[in-house]
Formats: C-alpha cells, sequence, structure tokens
C-alpha cells in the first residue's frame, strides 16, 4: 500500500510539472497552442529519456470530452445548412487519404525494408489503436504500426500549428460557436449526456468513442437551435493539456533502440503525406473559396481531436475541419482494410515484373 504514491501519484505529477513548465515556456515565446504543444514536447522528451511520467487515467478521455462539447456549438442550423454543400469535397479527401497513405506507405517500405502491408498501415492516416487492430488482421506488424502513427501525429501536431499561421488566421461563420452564455445546470446536463453517448460510442465498437458521442449530442442540440451552455475557455485550455500529457507519456525510452532506417521511414514517409495533404487542402480552397489555413487543418493527417481544438484556438473553420476530419475518420476505418485486400488481390492476379 505504501508504494501507491511511488508508483502511480509521482509520476503523475511529474508530468503535470512539466507540462506547466513547458506550456508556459511555450506561451512566452508566443508559439501556437502553447498549453497543448508545451507538454507534448516536455513529456515526450522526458519519457525518451527515461523520466517515469504518467498520464492522468482518463485524462485523455476527459480531454476529449470536453473538446467534443465546444465543437457541437459550432454547428448552428445556418452553419450546418452551409456544410452540407461540401459533402462531396469530404468524401474526395477521405479516400485520397488513403491513396495518400498508399503511395507514403512504399516509400517507408522502401527506406525501412519492411514489407509493404506494414508501410500501408503505417500510413493511412486512421487512428492508431484502429490502424494496428486492422493491421494485425492483414498480417502486417502491429507494433511498427503503431509506432508509426505515434510519430506521425507527434510530427503533424507540431508542424501543422506553426505552419498555418503562415497562411494567416481568419473568421468567418465557420469558427462562431453558438452565442449562449455559460450556465451551470446546462453544463452538467449536457456533460452527463456526452458521457452517456460515448459509453453507447464504445459499447458498440465506435472508434474515437470520446470525442464522437460528446459531439454528436452537443451537435444535435445546438442545430435544434436550443444551445444549453458555452464551454468556458478554460476548460478548452484544460483539454489541450490533458491531450497533449496523453500523447507525450505515449513516448519510451525504447524510441532510441529502434533502428535507424525504421525511424527514418517513418519520419520520410510523414512528411511526404503532409506534403500531399497541404496540396490537396489547398487545391479545395482554391476551388470551394475557403482559407488555406482551414482547409490544410481539414485535410492535415493529425489526431481527430488535436486538428480539431487547433482550428478552435486558431479561429479558424471549426465545424468544417470537424465535418472533414470526421469524415475521413469514418472513411478510413470503414474501407482502408478492404481496399488493402483488393490491392492485394491485384498484385497476386498480375505479379510485377521478376516474381
Amino acid at each position: 500500500m505504501s508504494s501507491w504514491p511511488k508508483t502511480t501519484l509521482f509520476p503523475i505529477l511529474t508530468a503535470l510539472g512539466i507540462s506547466l513548465v513547458a506550456g508556459t515556456l511555450c506561451k512566452l515565446l508566443h508559439i501556437p497552442l502553447p498549453w497543448m504543444l508545451g507538454p507534448l514536447f516536455g513529456v515526450g522528451l522526458a519519457a525518451i529519456n527515461g523520466v517515469k511520467v504518467g498520464e492522468i487515467r482518463g485524462g485523455r478521455q476527459a480531454g476529449q470530452l470536453i473538446i467534443g462539447c465546444a465543437l457541437g456549438l459550432y454547428f448552428t442550423p445556418e452553419v450546418t445548412r452551409y456544410l452540407l454543400g461540401f459533402w462531396p469535397y469530404m468524401l474526395f479527401a477521405s479516400f485520397a487519404s488513403i491513396g495518400i497513405g498508399a503511395i507514403s506507405g512504399y516509400l517507408q517500405t522502401r527506406i525501412s525494408g519492411i514489407t509493404y502491408v506494414t508501410g500501408y498501415f503505417a500510413s493511412v492516416p486512421g487512428g492508431a489503436s484502429e490502424m494496428a487492430i486492422m493491421a494485425e488482421r492483414a498480417g502486417a506488424r502491429f507494433d511498427q504500426v503503431a509506432l508509426s502513427h505515434s510519430i506521425r501525429i507527434l510530427i503533424v501536431v507540431a508542424t501543422i500549428p506553426i505552419g498555418v499561421t503562415a497562411f494567416g488566421i481568419s473568421g468567418d461563420i465557420l469558427s462562431e460557436s453558438a452565442r449562449v452564455p455559460f450556465d451551470l445546470q446546462g453544463m452538467g446536463l449536457l456533460v452527463l449526456a456526452a458521457i452517456a453517448a460515448a459509453f453507447v460510442f464504445m459499447k458498440v465498437g465506435i472508434p474515437n468513442a470520446w470525442i464522437l458521442g460528446p459531439l454528436l449530442v452537443s451537435t444535435a442540440i445546438t442545430m435544434s437551435g436550443n444551445a444549453l451552455t458555452s464551454v468556458p475557455f478554460e476548460f478548452s485550455l484544460l483539454a489541450q493539456v490533458l491531450l497533449g500529457c496523453a500523447l507525450g507519456t505515449r513516448f519510451k525510452p525504447s524510441l532510441k533502440q529502434e533502428s535507424r532506417s525504421l525511424m527514418v521511414g517513418i519520419v520520410a514517409s510523414t512528411f511526404l503525406t503532409l506534403a500531399m495533404t497541404v496540396s490537396l487542402g489547398l487545391a479545395i480552397a482554391w476551388l470551394i473559396g475557403e482559407s488555406a489555413s482551414t482547409m490544410i487543418l481539414s485535410t492535415s493527417p493529425g489526431g481527430l481531436s488535436e486538428m480539431c481544438i487547433t482550428a478552435k484556438t486558431l479561429h479558424l473553420g471549426v465545424a468544417l475541419v470537424t465535418a472533414f476530419q470526421v469524415a475521413r475518420l469514418v472513411v478510413v476505418v470503414l474501407f482502408s482494410l478492404p481496399i488493402w485486400r483488393v490491392m492485394e488481390a491485384v498484385a497476386r492476379r498480375f505479379p510485377a515484373r521478376g516474381q
């Protein structure tokens, strides 16, 4: 019993302390999203170098719940009607992300010497846990897939918020939430409904349940024109810290022992994916007349929670970014494995020369 604080509480307090120091430093340096990037960098570097850091149990889920509730407030009836015209672009961008992943996976295969099935599932931008599970079903190295996605999210979250500022920050109808005051009773009801939805989503096996469930509840209430409450700015800051800290604790000292070729392949394929998704975002921005920053975030291969909170914090097109990111998640989870099966069948039917 006496060992509990040492084994459980101290690593958590260490991670929180590092998060506060790193977040403050990033704030002083005027780095975008300081309270997410600071904990991510600080805790991640500490973890890789052997410092015992621990994630708050349920911290990531709590952060996602806050974000889901806050994002839903942007889906007013007016905004929702406006978004309906973008569904062809959402579908195109979602399926294009699988194609981009297939190309980047080939590059990773060539550099790292891993099998193409592993490279494919390591590079298609979906959730780390979902892609690792599908990879195992297809006969890939699920550990290499999980590592690749963790590093991808780290790189994207670290570069995109800083990069999009170069294109300018613009606010419009899509970056304004429902104008309602904070109401304690309304907040309590919203949180209870959000938790219930998250548990239902988990029960039926829907990925990212702790953001998608609250997002669905908050969106439905806002679309009805009866938003219960606003989500205080301080709650969003707390969500950033929880997410950044959770991402940082994913990294282990063993990362330094991974083969150099594997790490180079992961980084190279991630930057290739970034280059192609940014190009896709810019092309869609030109076609539909939206801001470049909004569309770059919409097509970026980062985590759903991280890209959406970035849009919210930078006052970009929150509803559009959220809609694109959710569409990509759904399409990747549903179609990346069947598409791989088709690719596999075609490769067997038409083998490459020399095989």
